[in-house]
């Protein structure tokens, strides 16, 4: 069984013009500790499909499959609290924008923190090493001072790094990666 399949899956959105198709009957399979390239043109719907998966599309996305299972889970049966409790911890995106992926009101230590405290059971100190190895794991600098910075404070590509550190902070079973090295 695939850690990951989806057939027939097609999205589209609501626009004042009628429906817009944005992902057309893309089928896929995905073995544990196999990488699967999603190749296409900009605009070929690579990311509104991973979007889906995740359930992150807004409300006028209108996204159907004839399966979309992750790890034996029917992710389109599955409620959204249940598939918040997937999302982040056992599949996780290293998005292609951290500058408008990270929230500019909280500072990048705090949002990788959160990620562990909804994720795992580590307790607060735990959480802060944890967060140290992750930001010393992508390559920053002096990660104990950079957990207290807000994301505008750091370049882009130091943000591309934390949204790495992000993405891989609960080791999880399904790593998407939308074009991670467009900002390093």
């Amino acid at each position: 069984m695939p850690l990951l399949a989806i057939e027939d899956l097609t999205v589209e959105f609501q626009t004042a013009g009628g429906l817009f198709r944005a992902v057309d009957g893309v089928s896929l399979a995905c073995e544990k500790r196999e990488i699967l390239a999603i190749v296409g043109e900009s605009g070929s719907g690579k990311s509104v499909s991973m979007l889906a998966l995740m359930g992150l599309l807004p409300w006028t996305a209108k996204v159907s499959a004839k399966r979309m299972d992750f790890d034996g889970k029917n992710l389109l049966s599955m409620d959204g609290r249940a598939r918040r409790s997937i999302i982040g911890r056992d599949i996780a995106m290293i998005f292609q924008e951290p500058m408008s992926s990270l929230n500019p009101c909280f500072t990048v230590g705090f949002q990788i923190k959160e990620m562990l405290r909804r994720h795992t059971g580590l307790d607060r100190k735990a959480r802060h090493k944890r967060a140290i190895e992750l930001m010393e794991s992508v390559g920053i600098p002096s990660p104990e001072e950079r957990l207290s910075v807000f994301p505008h404070q750091l370049s882009g590509g130091m943000s591309q790094r934390v949204m790495i550190a992000m993405a891989t902070a609960c080791r999880p079973k399904l790593l998407i990666a939308d074009e991670p090295s467009t900002a390093l």
